[in-house]
């Protein structure tokens, strides 16, 4: 198949998150399949943009993937308020899905989605769309609302297939009306090999000169849906043989979250490291005593799959989507969301056990479920649902 990703950033930004990391894994596995995958995107790599090998219109080649990088109007809006402007993706798009079989949109509320979807209709092109956990109205919820009124409704509705990455997103999907005949589960994936080789224990404890203290590893955007708030409040009254650890780019909460600390014992047990990149994660990971994530909402915990590779114990929100979801026997536990002392307690009991024995059967499940052959072949026949239009 030829296949035409859009979504508003791609690999190597990945101080986006997620969302360019999922789409990036998913094009690898499609690739490493035989099918053509060209993926339109822009310049923004979150604070800067791409360097000289993205620039303008540039066609790039990422592990057999097409990438055709556009530059932004400005990088400002695009990282600190997700107005991408493009202008010569829009005046190209059209010409890039001339001859595809299947266009796949990931992200619902984006300038590139909209051109995409007006795009697509003037071809008659089928379509899937990829919300990566982008429904719900979180924050702008005027603006969003105001964006489903104009495209979101319409995009929705004409979507030959809906890809949830959870069945948490697939009933957000159905609040949305979307049918659920049109809505199909898709996971994120990982690829074996990018976990073959771990970092020797010890390299991020040296590299943050964090001595005998266990470490309680924050990993992914400072921004509130996050919840590393949560968890500053849930260590509050920890002991001091604990670390807390916040590794992961300003999404506009680290000046909230240094106010928080201000003045604390705490203040001196936690490590600020700012975006890490795929090697200097995989450092913290192993080093790690525990990988908490707090996040309010989150329909597809990819960190935890991260942290399993690693053989690490998780302590994640009940509001975070895994599917299929991994138990205790794999090292995965659940306290319940946005409730401060539950994390406490629960991160108490976590630090305080051994599961040496959950690591293999984490990274066994993990394997299992999650890795790049399975994924692919589910995503080949949604694509061919909606390339029949079935």
């Amino acid at each position: 198949m030829r296949i035409v990703f859009v979504i508003p950033y791609f690999y190597p930004a990945l101080q986006y998150g997620g969302q360019p990391k999922s789409c990036y894994e998913l094009g690898r596995a499609l690739v490493r399949r035989g099918h053509s995958v060209t993926v339109v995107t822009t310049d923004s790599a979150g604070a800067a943009r791409l360097g000289p090998d993205h620039a303008a219109g540039i066609r790039g080649n990422v592990e057999g993937i097409e990438v055709f990088y556009y530059r932004n109007l400005s990088n400002y809006l695009a990282f600190r308020h997700r107005v991408f402007l493009p202008i010569a993706l829009f005046r190209n798009i059209r010409r890039h899905m001339d001859d595809c079989d299947v266009l796949h949109i990931h992200e619902l509320r984006s300038t590139l989605t909209v051109a995409a979807y007006r795009a697509a209709r003037s071809l008659e092109l089928p379509f899937v769309l990829s919300p990566h956990g982008g429904l719900k109205w979180l924050g702008k919820e005027r603006v969003k609302r105001m964006f489903d009124s104009v495209w979101g409704k319409a995009i929705l509705r004409d979507a030959a297939r809906l890809v949830a990455i959870s069945p948490l997103e697939e009933k957000d999907a159905q609040t949305f009306g979307v049918e659920p005949e049109r809505i199909r589960i898709l996971p994120n994936l990982v690829f074996p090999e990018d976990y073959s080789v771990l970092p020797q224990k010890g390299e991020f404890r040296r590299r943050w000169n964090i001595r005998e203290e266990k470490i309680v590893l924050f990993l992914g955007r400072l921004h509130w849906i996050k919840g590393a708030d949560l968890l500053i409040r849930a260590l509050a009254g920890s002991s001091a043989s604990v670390r807390l650890v916040i590794a992961g780019p300003d999404d506009g909460q680290e000046s909230q979250l240094r106010q928080m600390l201000a003045g604390t014992d705490l203040e001196k047990r936690t490590t600020f490291t700012g975006y890490l990149d795929h090697e200097a994660k995989l450092k913290s990971l192993v080093d790690a005593d525990v990988v908490a994530i707090p996040s309010r909402s989150e329909v597809f915990a990819i960190t935890a799959v991260e942290a399993l590779m690693c053989g690490r114990p998780v302590l994640l929100s009940s509001s975070c989507g895994l599917f299929p979801s991994p138990g205790t026997n794999c090292g995965v536990f659940r306290f319940d969301n946005e409730n401060v002392d539950d994390l406490a307690d629960k991160l108490k009991v976590v630090l305080g056990a051994d599961y040496g024995a959950a690591s293999a059967a984490g990274r066994e499940f993990v394997l299992r479920e999650f890795g790049p052959g399975a994924i692919a072949e589910r995503a080949e026949v949604i694509y061919e649902e909606a390339i029949r239009r079935v």
